[in-house]
């Protein structure tokens, strides 16, 4: 008794559920939700470039620093100075590590940079895709919904 109960309910919500649910509405917040997302895509994109102009600007800096020493090193040897040579150079040793650490991590973030832009051009593919389909899908539900009206009456 409980069971046969039991069907009845889950028909009744069934029933409920199966009108309220109209796929074009469905299929329309599904595009919704795919546009929704690029922004989110754009905002990371627009990130990692800030990360790679950021290095850039800190490689310009280490190279201008390392041209800088380098001659401070070579006026300091001309000058007969062994030591503030030797102490410009172990600064430019310092400036040479830090430069090697930084054109490394700029290889990464620009390669990160080309690979979010290719995600981002991969997901607008794949979108416009699913919208067309959608889109046909929509289509295809409104004549059918049509059809039914005109052999209706």
């Amino acid at each position: 008794m409980f069971r046969r109960l039991g069907r009845a309910i889950r028909s009744f919500l069934g029933f409920f559920v199966s009108v309220a649910e109209n796929p074009e509405l469905i299929l329309e917040q599904n595009i919704r939700d795919m546009n929704d997302q690029v922004p989110r895509m754009n905002e990371s994109i627009a990130m990692v470039k800030a990360n790679v102009t950021l290095l850039e600007k800190e490689e310009a800096k280490y190279k201008a620093e390392v041209n800088d020493l380098a001659m401070k090193v070579k006026a300091s040897i001309q000058a007969g100075r062994d030591d503030l040579a030797g102490s410009f150079a172990l600064q430019l040793e310092q400036l040479r590590g830090a430069l090697a650490r930084t054109q490394g991590q700029l290889t990464t973030a620009r390669a990160a940079f080309e690979k979010a832009l290719n995600v981002k051009q991969a997901f607008l593919r794949e979108k416009d895709r699913k919208t067309q389909e959608a889109m046909n899908a929509i289509r295809d539900y409104r004549r059918a919904q049509w059809q039914k009206k005109v052999a209706d009456a």
